[in-house]
């Protein structure tokens, strides 16, 4: 716990940390009140269509967030990207306060929004962790900044699942927009920084400077090999967000508080696993150690095709969770360890995007299978393309040695020019 309290103690990076957690936790409350929302009013089909809307934008958005945060100082980037994320999504429960329910084409606008900008604080934040922390603790930042989203998909769900009873869906969305304006507050706190590129850099005023970050990035083995797990491991875990609401209904027979607890199980295994992972020295390779945890996580997953009721489904999702965890902080570490520098705000953006760029196809499939053969075949799919991800990596001979080296391989300079 030390290593913990060593870093909650520096300033900047605590005020970091804790306005991306508030900022985490309202958007976790949104995730479930737009998606109950969108199946009392169209079904699974609507649920995966607003899923579909609010992670596709990423695929452009990905990018020109990426050359904004080389461009531009990455604090004023997240300032100013926070102020209108907040700005946008009190729309929806001023329309509710107006004394009307919010037409379903604001929220498809809110969810276009948040997947246009997202990866600004995504890239951001995490391209600012190693300017803040010392290199021998990195695997504790990003253990907190993975822990981040661990203490929102626990504490969101479960609050957003007992307000909308109370308030309704709609107006769960103001906690969002105050998260974010509470985000920009903890951002003064941060150390203001200068452009990656400078502006007399050669191409610095083009998207060419996203052409050594892709060349790095294809280049170096376990980079490109955890990127292309987790692509996969996302398009899986997206379907859960799909699923979930059918099932709490069809199965379960239960209703919005229900379906926030089931998240927040998950999400409670997430989180104790990553603060273990932060607070230990993992003795094993990381690369492997990836593998198989992803493996395991999709094999737990697998029990939901048995719809073993609610006590049942919520060990198997908090088994899944436990596994899962370290996935996010071991890969961070390798990434970091291997980046220079100069590359990282692009590398990080590039990676997100791509990461973030399967979800839309995980939620179309699930929408598509829960129409039709129902709920057990999308946790079979689910299941499968989790385990599978995970054993791909096993075979990958990127990431049978420990690549958690603190220098880039040796075919990735070639890359690094602009």
């Amino acid at each position: 716990m030390r290593r913990y309290l060593r870093l909650l103690h520096d300033r900047p990076f605590a005020a970091l940390w804790a306005g991306s957690t508030v900022s985490a936790i309202g958007d976790a409350m949104t995730w479930v009140a737009i998606a109950w929302l969108g199946f009392e009013r169209g079904g699974a089909g609507l649920v995966a269509a607003l899923v579909v809307v609010s992670t596709a934008p990423v695929i452009v958005g990905g990018p020109v967030m990426g050359i904004a945060l080389v461009r531009f100082e990455r604090r004023r980037v997240l300032v100013t990207v926070n102020a209108f994320l907040g700005c946008a999504v009190a729309t929806v429960p001023l329309w509710a306060a107006a004394g009307g329910a919010a037409p379903t084409w604001l929220l498809f606008t809110v969810g276009g929004l948040y997947g246009l900008l997202k990866m600004a604080n995504w890239a951001g934040v995490t391209s600012l962790i190693p300017d803040l922390v010392d290199s021998a603790d990195l695997d504790t930042a990003n253990a907190m900044e993975s822990a981040t989203f661990g203490i929102a998909d626990v504490a969101g769900p479960a609050v957003a699942g007992a307000l909308i009873g109370l308030v309704g869906a709609e107006r769960v969305l103001a906690v969002d927009a105050a998260s974010y304006l509470a985000f920009v507050a903890c951002l003064t706190a941060v150390p203001r920084g200068r452009p990656t590129v400078a502006d007399d850099e050669p191409g610095a005023r083009t998207p060419a400077r996203l052409r050594p970050a892709f060349a790095f990035l294809v280049r170096t083995p376990p980079v490109r090999a955890t990127t292309l797990m987790y692509m996969a491991i996302n398009a899986g875990e997206t379907m859960l967000i799909v699923l979930l609401p059918a099932y709490t209904r069809t199965v379960l027979g239960g209703g919005p508080r229900t379906y926030g607890l089931l998240v927040s199980v998950f999400a409670v295994g997430t989180l104790a696993g990553t603060v273990v992972v932060g607070a230990v020295r993992w003795p094993w390779p990381l690369g492997r150690s990836i593998s198989a945890a992803a493996a395991l996580s999709g094999g737990a997953l697998a029990f939901l095709m048995l719809q073993p009721g609610v006590t049942g489904t919520a060990a198997a999702l908090l088994a899944a969770g436990v596994l899962a965890s370290p996935l996010t902080v071991w890969a961070q570490t390798i990434r970091m360890r291997v980046i220079p520098p100069e590359l990282r705000g692009r590398v990080f953006g590039m990676i997100r995007t791509l990461i973030q760029s399967t979800p839309p196809i995980g939620a179309a499939v699930a929408g598509a299978i829960v129409a039709g053969p129902g709920v057990g075949a999308v946790a079979a799919v689910m299941s499968a393309v989790v385990s599978a991800s995970g054993v791909a990596g096993l075979w990958s001979r990127a990431l049978r040695p420990d690549p958690t080296v603190d220098r880039a391989p040796a075919a990735a300079p070639a890359a690094i020019g602009p």
